[in-house]
């Protein structure tokens, strides 16, 4: 009996697991939606650059050739891909879509993502993700 009693426990008692488990439990449901969110809204500021950079890039190509390329992403891409505009490559929105690229009868053009919706509420409203671009020439002072 005597040997019994000094042998020391080890081990966790079934209380302290689950307390354990508890504890990462209430941890990773405060975690997980603050990641979901942050994730989001990286991707919506990450699209915002992307147009941005396209239309630095159109906007660099109309001063040079006194208009927009035609409309199409792939025919935008081939235009202002390369050196004399800026882009090294052609973006994709984080979500996965190519952007659409429209240049307007008036000269105008119209960058946007088809991911709108998606970016809603995650750095802006809906129709923040859409670039409108004035003819070129059209804006300049009098």
């Amino acid at each position: 009996m005597q040997a019994y009693r000094k042998r020391a426990k080890r081990g966790f008692s079934l209380v302290e697991l689950l307390a354990v488990v508890l504890v990462l439990a209430v941890l990773a449901a405060v975690a997980v939606p603050l990641y979901i969110s942050q994730r989001k809204s990286a991707a919506g500021r990450a699209c915002k650059a992307n147009i941005a950079a396209i239309a630095n890039a159109a906007s660099a190509y109309a001063l040079r050739n006194g208009a927009y390329p035609a409309t199409g992403a792939a025919v935008w891409s081939s235009k202002l891909v390369g050196a004399n505009e800026g882009l090294a490559k052609w973006p994709a929105c984080p979500l996965g879509a190519d952007y659409t690229c429209t240049t307007n009868a008036d000269g105008s053009a119209e960058i946007a993502c088809p991911n709108d919706g998606a970016h809603a509420g995650f750095g802006g409203a809906a129709g923040d993700w859409t670039v409108d671009l004035a003819k070129p020439g059209a804006d300049s002072l009098p």
